[in-house]
Order: C-alpha cells, then sequence, then structure tokens
C-alpha cells in the first residue's frame, strides 16, 4: 500500500493527486505538541471563564426560569413545551431545573452548570477544528478565536442567555465536525450522531436550524478542498443519512414548535429598527476580530453594553476586507467560505432583530454581545478552512520549495497572533467583568435572602425588587413574593401585615412609613370615629387614582375577628383582626374618595393611605 492510501485511510480524507503533500502531512512534526497545547488552551479559558461567571448573579430573566422552575415538576409536558417568549427551549427549562433543585437562589449552581457547557463547547470546538484542518499548527489560530473571543461574554454572564447560546455552540460544532467525518468515511456512527447534536441544539435554541445550512457548506468547502469532483452534490450524495435524520428532527421539532406557542416570536416593530440591529451587529463583529471590544459600560436597568471604539471598529472591518479579498483571489472556495461567514451573521441578527424590533432597541441589542453563539462557531470554522484551502492555479508562487521552509515562519507567526489575540480579549473580558461590579443585584441577593430569614414570622407585604435587578415590565414575575418563593426561611407574604418593612435596594429589610399619605376622614363617634358594621364607607380627606396603595388602619375591635377593606373600584383584601388596640396595614388596588370596610365591633379611629418607602 502506498504512503499516500495509508495516510488517506488514517486521516479519513480521501487521496489527493496533488504534487504537494495534504495538510495531515506537513503537520507531522507538529502534531506531537498541537494537541496537548489544545487541552492547555481549554483549561485557560475556562478559568477565565470561570473568574468571570463566579463574580455573577441572577438577573431578569434568570429569576423567571427560576419561579418556573419552582411550580412545576421537572419533566411534566406543561414545563418542557412552556412558551418563554417564543421559544421552545426544554433543554434550557431542565437545566434551570436542576439547579433550582439543588440550592434555590444560590448562585454557584447556576455558575457550574454554565462552565459545564462551557467545557463541552470548548471540547466540540477542539473536535470540529481537528476534523476540518487536523493537527497543524496553524489550527491554534481559528481555537484561539473560538475559546477566548469576546463576542460570547454577553451570552456566557448572563445565565438564561448562556443556557440557550452555550449549547447552541455544542450543537454546531458537534454537527458540522460528525457531517464532515461522515462525508470523509460513511461511518454510519456519524450519521447518528450529526442527527442527535442537531436535536440537543433545537431542544436549547430555535437558532439551531441554521445548523443544516451551515453544514452542507462546510463538507462541500471540504470535499473541494480534497479534490472531489462536484463536491456540492457529493456531500449531499454521502451524507444523505443524515440529511434524512435533520429532516425528521426538524420535522418533530416544527410539529412541537407551532402547535404550543402562544406568543409570537415576531415582534411589531419596523423595517429600519431592523436595518439598524443588523447594521450596529456588523460593527460590532469587526473589533471581536481583533479581541475586541476592550470596553463596556454597564447602563441603568441593563446588562453591559460594548463601548465600541471607532478605531477599532474600522480596523477589524479593514482586517476582515482585505482576507476576504486576498483569499477569494488566492484560494480555490474561499468565495464560499466568506459567503457562509456574512449570510450566517446576517440571519442570527434578522432573527435577533425581529424577535427585538418592537422595542427600538436595534442601535443597543447587538452590543450587548448575546447573539454570536453561531458567529462563535462559524468564524472559527472559516479560519480552519480558509487554511488548508488549495491554493488557484497560477496562484501557486514555488511548488519546489520545501515544506520545512514554509513551516519554518509558520510556527512563530501563530504563536505571536494566538499570544496576541488573548491578550486583547482577556482585557476585554476583565473590562466585561469589571462592567457586571456595580450590577446591584449581586448585593440585593447576597442580602436579602439573609434579611429574610432574619425576619420572624410577622407577614411582609409583597413588594417588587428593585428595577435594575428585574424589570418592571416583567410583573408579577418582579414581586418578592415570585422572586422569593423558594426560599425555606422567610416570613409570609401577604396582602397584610401588622409591622410595616420593606426590603431595600440592597435587600435589608428595614422599617417603613407610608409617602404621600392622604389621611382618612375624622370619624363621626367621639371615642370610636368610624364605627364599623357589615359595610361601612370611611370617607377619606382627598380621592385617590386608580393604583396600587398600602392602607393604615387604627383599630380598636371587640374581640378576634375578619376585617374586609377595599376601594372603591377596587376587590376587598381581608385580614385578621384581634382583640383590643392595634394598627394593620392592608394592600390594596383600586381608586376613589373612600373606603369600604367590613367588620362588625370594630372602631377605627385614625389611619392613612399611602405608598410604602423605607424609613
Amino acid at each position: 500500500m502506498t504512503g499516500a492510501s495509508t495516510t488517506s485511510l488514517r486521516t479519513g480524507h480521501p487521496p489527493v493527486a496533488d504534487p504537494e503533500p495534504s495538510p495531515r502531512d506537513t503537520s507531522r512534526e507538529g502534531a506531537r505538541w498541537v494537541l496537548p497545547l489544545a487541552a492547555l488552551l481549554v483549561v485557560a479559558q475556562l478559568g477565565v471563564r470561570g473568574w468571570l461567571v463566579w463574580g455573577r448573579q441572577f438577573y431578569a430573566d434568570d429569576l423567571r426560569l427560576l419561579q418556573l422552575a419552582d411550580r412545576f415538576p421537572l419533566l411534566s409536558p406543561s414545563y418542557l413545551l412552556y412558551d418563554f417568549d417564543g421559544h421552545l427551549m426544554p433543554g434550557s427549562l431542565v437545566v434551570a431545573g436542576l439547579v433550582q433543585r439543588a440550592a434555590p437562589l444560590e448562585w454557584w449552581p447556576a455558575a457550574m452548570s454554565v462552565l459545564l457547557l462551557q467545557a463541552l463547547a470548548s471540547l466540540a470546538l477542539v473536535w470540529m477544528l481537528r476534523v476540518v484542518l487536523g493537527d497543524r499548527p496553524a489550527v491554534l489560530l481559528p481555537l484561539v478565536f473560538g475559546l477566548f473571543t469576546p463576542l460570547t461574554l454577553g451570552s456566557t454572564t448572563w445565565w438564561a442567555a448562556a443556557l440557550n447560546s452555550i449549547p447552541l455552540q455544542i450543537g454546531l460544532a458537534w454537527y458540522v465536525a460528525a457531517a464532515v467525518r461522515l462525508a470523509q468515511t460513511g461511518h454510519r456512527r456519524y450519521a447518528i450522531s450529526g442527527t442527535a447534536a442537531l436535536a440537543f441544539g433545537l431542544a436549547f435554541y430555535l437558532k439551531a436550524v441554521l445548523l443544516p445550512p451551515i453544514a452542507v457548506v462546510a463538507v462541500a468547502v471540504v470535499l473541494l478542498r480534497d479534490g472531489v469532483p462536484s463536491p456540492v452534490v457529493a456531500a449531499l450524495r454521502r451524507n444523505r443519512t443524515l440529511w434524512i435524520g435533520t429532516v425528521v428532527v426538524l420535522g418533530i421539532w416544527a410539529v412541537t414548535y407551532f402547535s404550543t406557542r402562544r406568543s409570537d416570536p415576531v415582534d411589531d416593530g419596523d423595517v429600519g429598527d431592523v436595518l439598524l440591529t443588523i447594521t450596529t451587529g456588523f460593527k460590532a463583529i469587526a473589533p471581536s476580530v481583533l479581541g475586541g471590544p476592550f470596553r463596556w459600560a454597564l447602563p441603568d436597568g441593563g446588562a453591559p453594553l460594548a463601548a465600541l471604539p471607532q478605531q477599532a471598529v474600522i480596523g477589524g472591518g479593514l482586517l476582515l476586507l482585505l482576507a476576504c479579498l486576498w483569499t477569494s483571489v488566492r484560494l480555490r472556495g474561499a468565495a464560499a467560505v466568506w459567503a457562509l461567514v456574512v449570510t450566517t451573521a446576517g440571519l442570527g441578527l434578522l432573527v435577533a432583530a425581529l424577535g427585538r424590533s418592537g422595542a427600538g432597541w436595534g442601535d443597543t441589542i447587538p452590543l450587548a454581545y448575546r447573539y454570536y453563539a453561531v458567529e462563535s462557531v462559524v468564524l472559527p470554522l472559516a479560519g480552519a478552512l480558509l487554511l488548508s484551502l488549495p491554493a488557484r492555479r497560477g496562484t501557486r508562487g514555488d511548488a519546489a520549495a520545501p515544506a520545512a521552509r514554509r513551516r519554518r515562519w509558520l510556527v512563530p507567526v501563530v504563536a505571536v497572533l494566538s499570544v496576541g489575540f488573548v491578550i486583547s480579549s482577556v482585557l476585554s473580558t476583565i473590562s466585561h467583568r469589571h462592567a457586571w461590579e456595580s450590577d446591584p443585584a449581586a448585593e440585593y441577593f447576597d442580602n436579602a435572602p439573609a434579611s429574610l430569614a432574619a425576619a420572624g414570622a410577622v407577614p411582609l407585604l409583597d413588594q417588587a425588587v428593585p428595577s435594575d435587578v428585574f424589570w418592571p415590565m416583567a410583573y408579577p414575575a418582579n414581586l418578592i413574593s415570585r422572586v422569593f418563593a423558594s426560599l425555606p426561611d422567610r416570613p409570609p407574604i401577604e396582602a397584610w401585615t401588622t409591622d410595616l418593612r420593606m426590603l431595600d435596594d440592597a435587600g435589608n429589610l428595614r422599617p417603613a412609613q407610608l409617602d404621600f399619605p392622604t389621611p382618612l376622614a375624622p370619624g363621626p363617634l367621639p371615642g370610636c370615629g368610624w364605627s364599623i358594621g357589615d359595610r361601612t364607607a370611611v370617607e377619606l380627606a382627598a380621592p385617590l387614582s386608580s393604583r396600587e396603595w398600602t392602607v393604615r388602619l387604627d383599630y380598636v375591635a371587640d374581640g378576634d375577628g375578619v376585617v374586609e377593606v377595599a376601594l372603591d373600584d377596587g376587590a376587598a383584601v381581608r385580614a385578621p383582626v384581634v382583640a383590643g388596640a392595634h394598627t394593620l396595614y392592608l394592600r390594596v388596588t383600586g381608586g376613589g374618595s373612600a373606603l369600604s370596610v367590613s367588620a362588625p365591633g370594630l372602631c377605627v379611629g385614625d389611619g392613612v393611605v399611602g405608598i410604602p418607602g423605607p424609613r
């Protein structure tokens, strides 16, 4: 058997009639240290990302996921198929359910889930790049980009986003690697593995529908590189078992998705906002090739946004443009690779834009770097393909130049570029961590559980968590009765209390008072005020607009019983009363010029209606 045939069987590449050695042949010397170095890079990446994630805390949609996990049985269809803002993501919900059951409202299980998923994503990326490029030293360039790119910082540090995005990275790298190996070897196990990868990705994120077209292009380019005639036709023919499995999985997913969604995944926005999202998104990608964006800022009530330096946007954009032009002219198949990159990025940004266009955030959404999970795999894939493509005829240069001469400059160039990119990316990561450090959620969740545990048995009135911890638009999910429902050690949260207290913005439980008070009108009976019967109208000093109010009643009761209180146009709230003189606070909703109070044998001597605030 010839040396070329032996190499073909060992690597999975068909023999190519070419005077130059194959990519695997030219890398034999480096194969001994490339894989261990790749493993060290993965460990280093997990260390950096672990430092980043361990300093985080639950934020916004994280709390919605925990509340859902607390309400439903873990494997119930109503939970797994829950319509989460138009998403079908049973895999994400299972992870959230396990985290919630491990330690309610504690960050460490969530952080561990992110790191475990990140480790799987990194290993899948290593496998994909080795399948495409082998163990050549050049494989370290796309690997370093995929491991350390700031494109995924936003989706890594926000747990709810990580549960969508990181599994998508796993599924994409796994699916592409399986597709390429199936085309090279014909082994059916890769068809089964690839089908499972697609199902895995779809279980976490609907953007996994982009996996099949990406894999088709990748397989076709690899076959073109390996000298296979009609590579697109060959890719479709060789991988027909995988494509059949893909169609079946996509069909099952589509039927399930469209039969269980109640909310429209596409927002009502305008075309201008969609276009603004896409153009801003491409600007945000440009500095990432340099390890940018380098600086982040934390807006009020939001996640960190990249402060894009114009020089980095222009520099990164020019670098990409020059690389596109140079490789497209010099290498066969390069144009298809760049078309894949641009199309994938454009479609991903379009999906994000359609889902958020109604909010008018087109100029900020991409700057959070939460929507580049696909690009963080496609860009390293593109780099690996470009590094292995054959030169066009007439551009090969000195074909007789020995391989050793070409390798002499390759290793130091790869080392310098890789180290430079890692340094830039780590600087961007540090800035991102510093931006999150001003997030008040960490302090709030450090203090609030301890405050509630020490609060005693007297009920608390419900209240919203601070707006920069959970958006007010998420009501009622932003109420403490929902957020802290899973804590085993806390006071009951009711519509009444005898001790007005509330959590402040730092999560500390403090005595409260009623601000903007509207007093009750003086009662007609000396020594009693308002004598309450079955339904007594207790007049207010001024009418109230319709909203949520807190009522303070100073009463004297003949015996224990129950009082009902309502505003003119609101529902009644029931609370216990005890014999003697006491104070009671009730949370009511509505408006009007009087309170309707029902409790025979009760005298209400004084009281006010207002809005609670820390004293």
